[in-house]
């Protein structure tokens, strides 16, 4: 057997390798007090104790020996939901809804996302995909390793191509994983008219999107004054039949039948849920859809507070994301959603690091290979500049990621990118 590439020893590691994973029923998180971790070709070899570890590997000459001395070392968060594929921003869309203006209501006037999709149509290729991976460079740079991205911003098949093909080029040659979702049903396209041949038009395209590889899922925005649960059934009904998978924005506003409707279809996982019914939540857990919450939207949006107890109720498998955007969530931070979700929504520490790390992989469908630190798994970690993993709730505001590693490669360092991730980002 070959040497390995790397060995982390004297490290304080929770691997988030919990058989139970479901809000309610967490206790605290399996920690190896003195750790070490071995990994080969990019994944995690070994985990467990450093004196056993160290004694019974055979280093090579190339073997890199990284002392952690006694920092936490954590899986990489993955972050399962983002809009990062994007131009411009929305500031004036801030001030309109601290004046009273509700998120809906720029919207149907014409603003929010409709101003997101005149930006981007209006930028250059090569200022779109250099902006993007500039913004996954500031999510790695506070330690997400895996990041979903969404179109979105397009709304037309001729535009929503355009972006797919755009976030192929932002994911080539990328140190990290990069996942990708057709978000066509984002917004309804300013100047068409005839709903059924939108959606129909939208339906037939998602072959083609999956002919050619351009999506690995196909998400809609599920909600009163967007698109209907008919609407989007058809749609989803359609992407599962061209091999994609199913996510849904779910009942962000009003309980609009999303969490029944993705527990019905059996979605990966519906997102946001800020509005969603007990019985819809009960329902999801019980189809085993993955609840994707979103603290930094509600925040932001001064709307219906996050309740970490009626997911813990019904026994719901819970993730975080940020849902980077330009207008309702305009964060890279996992750490400050972290924050959020215990300071604001009553998530216990070890709930909110397990939907970082392997519930998010659950709903991206990488529970085999990500979101923990397994024999086998992803070699992506964080190292913190703390012995206790709870620094990332304590610390609001602030970055306590002072190492990030993917494929066992280091890309970032107290919060300063390495010289291979600063080159993807402006190739």
């Amino acid at each position: 057997m070959s040497s390995p590439d790397l060995v982390v020893f004297h490290a304080r590691i929770t691997p988030c390798a919990e058989e139970e994973t479901r809000m309610g029923r967490i206790e605290e998180l399996a920690t190896i007090e003195d750790g070490a971790l071995v990994v080969r070709s990019g994944k995690v070899v070994r985990v467990g104790e450093s004196e056993r570890v160290l004694s019974e590997t055979t280093l090579g000459p190339d073997t890199r020996l990284l002392d952690a001395e006694g920092r936490a070392l954590i899986p990489g968060f993955l972050d399962p939901h983002s809009h990062a594929l994007h131009a411009g921003r929305r500031i004036p869309e801030m001030q309109l809804r601290q004046e009273g203006k509700g998120y809906l209501e720029i919207l149907q006037a014409g603003g929010g996302i409709q101003e997101t999709v005149r930006a981007t149509t209006a930028a250059d290729d090569a200022a779109v995909v250099r902006d993007t991976r500039r913004r996954i460079g500031q999510a790695v740079a506070c330690g997400t390793t895996t990041v979903e991205v969404k179109t979105g911003y397009g709304l037309t098949p001729e535009r929503e191509m355009r972006l797919l093909r755009l976030l192929a080029q932002v994911r080539r040659r990328a140190p990290i994983t990069i996942l990708r979702t057709f978000l066509g049903l984002h917004a309804w396209p300013l100047g068409t008219e005839d709903r059924p041949v939108h959606i129909a038009e939208m339906n037939a395209l998602l072959s083609d999107v999956a002919a050619k590889d351009l999506a690995e899922m196909v998400d809609v925005f599920c909600e009163e004054g967007v698109f209907s649960p008919a609407e989007t059934l058809s749609h989803l009904a359609a992407a599962r039949a061209a091999g994609l998978a199913i996510r849904l924005h779910a009942d962000e506003l009003r309980p609009s039948g999303g969490a029944e409707l993705a527990a019905e279809i059996g979605a990966r996982s519906a997102d946001h849920l800020l509005a969603a019914t007990d019985e819809g939540l009960r329902a999801m857990a019980e189809a085993g859809v993955v609840g994707v919450n979103l603290p930094g939207t509600a925040f932001f949006l001064h709307e219906h507070p996050l309740q970490a107890e009626r997911q813990r109720a019904v026994g719901l498998r819970a993730a975080l994301a940020t849902d980077q955007n330009p207008g309702s969530s305009p964060t890279f931070s996992m750490p400050m959603v972290l924050s959020l979700a215990m300071h604001m929504a009553g998530f216990r520490p070890a709930e909110a690091l397990l939907a970082a790390t392997r519930n998010a992989a659950s709903a991206l469908g990488l529970e085999g290979t990500h979101g923990q630190l397994a024999e086998g798994f992803a070699a992506d970690f964080l190292l913190l500049d703390d012995s206790d993993y709870r620094v990332l709730f304590y610390a609001f505001g602030m970055n306590p990621v002072a190492q990030v590693f993917a494929a066992g490669r280091s890309i970032a360092h107290d919060g300063r990118l390495t010289e291979e991730m600063r080159q993807w980002m402006d190739s």
